[in-house]
């Protein structure tokens, strides 16, 4: 069973709730018998977010993928639960090149993104390249720009913010986040940015 491609069934509902899946010579199981599914199925709130133990079990999965793509949907869907957003995208350095390509998409909103590089020209990559993190409300120009990357979400964007990731000195991830309701913690937004990082340091640096 590969479960990031498991995953990505779900959230295009390819995967009716009734099956039951197993890994190689495993037991049968429900669905949310599934770590990373009964993780992707939880509302984030603020009292139902995870432990530091249950993060640590949930993350260690990462230092043994090799796809970008399942390492990506991972980390932003960690993300999601640490800080109780309801949108996110991650965009990750192209394997040879400059550019950000946007490996995952999750929440409920449009997923035309997927697998595009961004523009250089594009306000949240400015910020990101020069290391400033973009939180709002208040709302700027930049913040603006990050609303509108949400603006086909369910619920609108009444939050935002965009963390970026340096490896030795080059920019090589942006997190972006939304939500329709109040602004983010910061607290939540340094677990998330320190639990990238860290698996982020573990496969490149």
């Amino acid at each position: 069973m590969i479960t990031g491609l498991l995953v990505r069934g779900i959230e295009a509902g390819r995967v009716p709730d009734f099956c039951e899946v197993r890994a190689t010579k495993g037991h049968w199981r429900r669905l949310n018998g599934v770590r990373e599914v009964a993780a992707l199925t939880a509302r984030p709130n603020a009292s139902s977010k995870p432990t530091t133990e249950q993060l640590a079990e949930w993350a260690r999965p990462t230092e043994r993928m090799r796809d970008e793509m399942e390492l990506a949907h991972t980390l932003t869907w960690l993300s999601l639960l640490v800080t109780g957003a309801e949108n996110a995208m991650f965009h990750f350095r192209a394997r040879f090149g400059r550019s950000l390509v946007t490996r995952s998409v999750l929440g409920p909103m449009s997923t035309e993104r997927l697998g595009y590089p961004l523009s250089e020209h594009d306000l949240l990559v400015r910020a990101a390249r020069s290391g400033r993190p973009v939180l709002g409300p208040p709302f700027g120009p930049v913040e603006d720009a990050l609303a509108m990357r949400f603006a086909n979400s369910q619920g609108g964007s009444g939050a935002v913010a965009m963390i970026p990731f340096f490896i030795d000195k080059e920019l090589t991830a942006m997190l972006e986040l939304s939500r329709p309701g109040h602004a983010f913690r910061r607290s939540d937004l340094q677990r998330a940015e320190y639990l990238v990082k860290k698996t982020l340091l573990q496969r490149l640096g």
